[in-house]
């Protein structure tokens, strides 16, 4: 199979983000409200003791949102004389490596290279920086807020690369909203057959809560309750705690879906929020704020297996347990068995399962060990990208899996869609 040459690598998702319209005005109106304060105290400062204006780009992707931040500098008085004399006024931190090429001739290509500066470095390994920066742009958001890492990263480039105390970060705060819904509860009575077995393969961490409303397949059993409020400008987090749960109606909680409202000034007159159209805001007053929505409007979702589907009846409170760790939030019910996994992380003990889904989380497991594994190796070295594409085509050739070949079949179909499809 002749090796082809592949420089450069995109996912989808991020792909996606370029359409992302309410977002980038989101961020863009929070830029420029910051960097208006910014360059209002910098003229307070005498023209020849005043630092350098830089401004840190976490999780830049194909740096979007950083030839944005570089063209409101631009606008808000950075002069070209000010890039020659400093250098770049944005630098955007972006973690693989074949993407940084892409960002890069994107930046070219927009005549921005020479303002913002590309990092493919991980920032918890970098050496403090000399030129500390006064504003700190954070894209590390998923639709439960803290899956992509946001407070391990925005906590390490604060120390490397940013003032001790004069510094501004967008989004300023953000909170997680939840609600208890059941889902899927139809299916024990699907068109007159008993399809509940499917429930046990409910793992995802994403739905789409307005759609499942809208389709019958999910059913909300509580008001909408505050999770967690993080203050990442002032670098306040919340201590895990318990809440009372009043179910509206009664039924099985079988999900917690959860989602953010983000403050992205100081002020909080512009949100940025993937909360559910379909359920009303806790507080009326956010609708009268310059609100914007991600598009797809999706949420996060915390399932419950087995004995963990918890009945309840209307109007009697339940206890929940909230707590996260580095990149999720956690909800369990008192009184749940905790045990720790290979990566230190404590996880409620996996309840009882049929052996249909022990089968399935073997392979799951293979799977994401497997893909860890590639990304590992693939993303950082060219000749094993080089034989990984080659040898994803020898496995297409035959799906059913060669006795060759020390990997499941179904493995091997998961590698080939990994470069193909």
């Amino acid at each position: 199979v002749p090796r082809l040459d592949r420089r450069v690598s995109c996912p989808r998702w991020l792909l996606l983000r370029l359409r992302e319209e309410q977002r980038l005005d989101a961020y863009r109106k929070a830029i420029e409200k910051a960097l208006a304060k910014i360059m209002e105290e910098r003229e307070e400062i005498p023209r020849l003791d005043r630092p350098p204006l830089r401004i840190v780009h976490l999780g830049a992707g194909l740096t979007q949102m950083s030839m944005v931040a570089a063209r409101c500098a631009r606008d808000a008085g950075i002069s070209e004389k000010d890039i020659d004399t400093h250098g770049y006024t944005v630098v955007a931190v972006e973690q693989m490596p074949k993407i940084v090429k892409l960002a890069r001739r994107a930046l070219r290509d927009n005549d921005l290279d020479r303002d913002v500066f590309v990092c493919s470095e991980d920032v918890r390994k970098l050496p403090s920086q000399p030129a500390r920066a006064q504003l700190v742009v954070c894209e590390l958001v998923d639709p439960g807020l803290l899956g992509e890492g946001i407070l391990v990263l925005l906590n390490a480039a604060r120390i490397k690369m940013c003032n001790a105390f004069e510094h501004q970060v967008v989004p300023s705060r953000g909170t997680i909203w939840a609600a208890a819904f059941e889902f899927g509860e139809r299916l024990g009575g699907y068109q007159g057959f008993d399809m509940g077995a499917f429930n046990h393969y409910r793992t995802g961490l994403m739905v789409d809560a307005d759609g499942a409303l809208e389709k019958g397949y999910a059913r909300q059993l509580s008001n909408v309750f505050e999770v967690f409020k993080f203050d990442f400008e002032k670098n306040i987090m919340p201590a895990a705690r318990t809440i009372n749960l009043v179910p509206t109606d009664s039924g099985k909680i079988t999900a917690i879906v959860f989602w953010y409202e983000l403050h992205m000034d100081s002020a909080g007159d512009i949100i940025l929020t993937n909360w559910p159209e379909s359920l009303p805001p806790a507080d009326f007053a956010m609708l009268e704020k310059d609100v914007h929505r991600p598009a797809p409007n999706r949420q996060a979702v915390c399932h419950f297996q087995g004995d963990y589907i918890r009945e309840v009846t209307k109007g009697e409170a339940v206890e929940l347990d909230v707590g996260y760790h580095q990149a999720w939030p956690q909800f369990v019910w008192p009184g749940t068995e905790m045990v720790q996994k290979e990566s230190g992380e404590r996880i409620p003990k996996p309840p009882p399962m049929p052996r249909h889904r022990l089968s399935f989380e073997k392979l799951k497991h293979e799977t994401e060990d497997l893909e860890r594994k590639l990304q590992a190796g693939l993303m950082y070295d060219e000749e094993m990208l080089g034989d990984g594409y080659a040898a994803a085509e020898r496995v297409a050739l035959e799906p059913n899996g060669n006795p060759n070949y020390t990997i499941d079949p179904q493995n091997a179909n998961y590698f080939h869609m990994m470069f193909f499809v």
